[in-house]
């Protein structure tokens, strides 16, 4: 369905069920992207007793899914709003594409607009129905009326924004708070436990200030900002352990060294290790495995060799005790000095190469020390003085001196808080910028009450007598005056008077003034918005013969400006909207019974009916009047005049339309021309056609161009004849149906 966008009226008319409401409810949730109010109203649980019976589903009849588009222009931009419905009738995506005067078409994010205060401030489509439904309490009256001011969807939107961001703000803080309560507690636990452990060592506790606003600078005041794995303890006698194991495995040594030289004492340890396997033996045979001769005796010839070495046992027991104390030192003191340096997370004055060094000699003797045991070999001794010669030096004692100052007891104390505290410094950077808004947030709410309710005071007495005036001429005859409108965060006050002057309630109002009522705030404050066309759904609901034509006349008004769309079935509204305005648009409407398909066909255009008076006078008054103020030859030229140019105004929006070019800009082009011989020129220039056909303004001129100046004399009274004035209005008909019908 296309649409006029020019200013006037668009009349669309057909019977009950004929699909009128069907096409202004999909004309609304196109524009809305929802099938609710245009304001947030809750929608009841299709599962609740409390459903309304009447609540339309807006869905195609056994439809998996329905469509809804509008397409809006202003000037060379178009703006095209489609959504999808699912079988439920609510909607499942709502998308906006943008042509722009350029010609590149964009999506766009209506959520990141002001369209939603838009609708809700200037709702462009008015449903009785919907709207009586709706508004049944004194608040849903205030939270309509609200939204006419351009008020209630805004600061719903705005109030709704803050409070989002204050929750989060809120929920910020709390996870700050929460994350700090939690490293309280675990520092807690830390403090005592050191303090046990270790109560000669004292350090300043931990201050928690109310809120923590710079990080950094807290945890440097409190020594928290040194991050890094715990540390082994490393101490004095970690260097003094390993010194000590090294020189009694030396001296150990020198012992075995001060012994008389012999091969059975440098084997003394292999030939007691020999000696404990033969004792293992059941039957160790005769035949000697060192020399392969038969002597029966050979084990007991080895026990004595044994027994002859026990003099040197003692040595032994001592550089095998030694070597073995060597070995736990190396595992325990010397890995622990390694790992606090090679951890440190700060950097070391110990060279790597001092480490490399010492951790190989250390290797090479451990693995000597676990293939023989720790028994006092030849490559045992190199390996510990290979070992010694690393670790008995300057270099590892600053090396060991270092490991202690990195692994203090202090230091590991402070660096178990700072391990204690990574959550929490983690949430806090997380959420710090938010949760410093909470404070701003909830003054921010409390700006934003103040200044709505300095608005909603200050444009309802705005909104008063705006309203007044549209009641006035609504509801005149019946003495009904609008006297004052308060609004409050809860209700609305609305103070009606009757003829004497006595407050009326609205419950006393019959249902066309209730009608009429809920409709003049509408009409009141739509020539504010920003939309340039109304959409009206069973205006005259309840209405009497004189309501409708006020009515009429009230939309006739704001018709010069926008144009204005009215579903109805009653006739008297389409004849009243048609005597009123000269640019009005009719419609029927109709829908298939069985298929529920809508079909809309153009009915008699205003240019058809003035033809058709012009007939009638002919007809009607064959005799020329001599009373008449205008002669029935003037007053039928002039309608033929007017039929052509209303035809012609129709043709200059039909090829504005077809050609996407502004409709107001053409329009405007057309009405700066005074005469009809200057219009038909004008529009000759505007209207462009395709190479081969017929120019519509061109095939009119040539029917009736020898009668326009004629036609347009007689409008402004000039004196003329009768001559064939029914060939007249032939012509004129073609002439019109050549304008209308290319």
């Amino acid at each position: 369905m296309k649409v006029d966008p020019s200013p006037g009226i668009t009349i669309i008319h057909g019977p009950n069920g004929s699909g009128k409401s069907t096409i202004a409810d999909g004309i609304r949730t196109a524009l809305a992207g929802s099938t609710k109010w245009w304001t947030s109203a809750e929608q009841k649980s299709s599962r609740s007793k409390t459903e309304p019976l009447w609540e339309k589903i807006h869905a195609a009849r056994d439809a998996e899914k329905t469509m809804a588009e509008v397409t809006l222009s202003r000037a060379a931009e178009k703006l095209t709003l489609s959504c999808l419905i699912g079988t439920d009738g609510e909607v499942t995506s709502h998308e906006a594409r943008w042509t722009r005067p350029d010609g590149d078409v964009v999506s766009v994010d209506l959520r990141e607009t002001s369209w939603s205060h838009a609708l809700a401030g200037h709702p462009p489509v008015f449903a009785y129905a919907d709207i009586e439904r709706r508004v049944q309490q004194s608040k849903d009256l205030r939270e309509y009326i609200e939204n006419l001011l351009a008020f209630g969807g805004c600061f719903v939107v705005l109030n709704d924004r803050v409070v989002d961001l204050s929750e989060k703000a809120a929920s910020a803080k709390k996870c700050i708070d929460d994350a700090v309560r939690d490293a309280k507690r675990k520092i807690t636990e830390i403090d005592e436990t050191n303090g046990r452990l270790h109560p000669a060592i004292s350090i300043e506790a931990v201050s928690w200030p109310t809120w923590i606003a710079d990080l950094d600078a807290w945890l440097e005041e409190n020594q928290l900002n040194e991050s890094g794995s715990i540390l082994p303890q490393v101490t004095d006698r970690h260097a003094e352990i390993l010194s000590a194991a090294l020189e009694r495995t030396e001296k150990a040594f020198h012992s075995i060294d001060a012994v008389p030289d012999s091969v059975k004492h440098r084997l003394a340890n292999s030939l007691r290790g020999f000696h404990q396997h033969v004792l293992d033996l059941e039957l160790p045979g005769t035949e000697c495995p060192v020399c392969d001769s038969e002597k029966a005796d050979w084990p007991l010839r080895l026990r004595k060799s044994v027994s002859e070495l026990e003099d040197l046992e003692p040595q032994h027991r001592e550089a095998e005790s030694s070597l073995s104390e060597l070995k736990r030192a190396l595992d325990r003191e010397f890995q622990q000095v390694v790992s606090v340096l090679i951890s440190s997370a700060a950097p070391i004055v110990t060279s790597q190469e001092l480490l490399d060094r010492a951790q190989d000699r250390v290797d090479r003797l451990c693995q000597v020390l676990e293939r023989y045991g720790c028994q006092p070999t030849g490559m045992a001794r190199k390996m510990v003085l290979e070992l010694r010669s690393v670790l008995e030096t300057r270099d590892w004692w600053r090396a060991c001196v270092e490991a202690a100052s990195l692994s203090a007891l202090d230091k590991q104390w402070r660096l178990k808080r700072r391990a204690a505290i990574e959550e929490f410094i983690k949430v806090w950077r997380e959420n710090v910028e938010i949760a410093n808004e909470h404070q701003l947030w909830r003054a921010t709410s409390t700006s934003l009450k103040d200044l709505a309710s300095y608005l909603r005071d200050k444009r309802a007495e705005d909104f008063t007598t705006l309203a007044g005036g549209r009641v006035k001429a609504l509801l005149d005859d019946a003495g009904i005056i609008l006297e004052d409108v308060r609004l409050t965060t809860q209700r609305a006050e609305v103070k009606v008077q009757n003829p004497a002057g006595q407050p009326l309630s609205l419950s006393m109002l019959s249902a066309g003034q209730r009608n009429a009522f809920l409709l003049a705030p509408l009409l009141a404050t739509i020539e504010s918005g920003p939309f340039g066309f109304l959409v009206l759904d069973d205006p005259v609901h309840a209405f009497d013969d004189i309501r409708v034509d006020r009515l009429a006349a009230v939309l006739a008004e704001i018709a010069a400006k926008r144009r204005v769309l009215v579903f109805t079935h009653d006739e008297r509204l389409k004849a009243h909207l048609m005597a009123r305005s000269l640019t009005c648009q009719s419609w029927a409407i109709s829908r298939d019974l069985e298929t529920g398909v809508i079909s809309l066909e153009s009915t008699d255009e205003l240019w058809r009916m003035l033809l058709d008076d012009a007939e009638a006078i002919r007809s009607l008054a064959p005799k020329a009047s001599v009373n008449g103020y205008l002669s029935e030859s003037q007053i039928i030229r002039g309608l033929l005049r007017q039929a052509i140019d209303l035809a012609l105004h129709q043709s200059v929006v039909r090829s504005a339309l077809s050609g996407g070019r502004d409709v107001v800009e053409d329009l405007n082009l057309l009405d700066s021309c005074q005469s009809t011989v200057a219009r038909f020129n004008k529009a000759e220039e505007i209207i462009v056609v395709w190479d081969g056909e017929k120019h519509p303004v061109r095939e009119a001129r040539f029917r009736c161009g020898v009668y326009l100046t004629t036609w347009n004399n007689a409008v402004h009274g000039a004196p003329t004849t009768k001559n064939d004035l029914k060939s007249e209005i032939d012509v004129a008909r073609k002439a019109c149906a050549d304008l209308t019908s290319w």
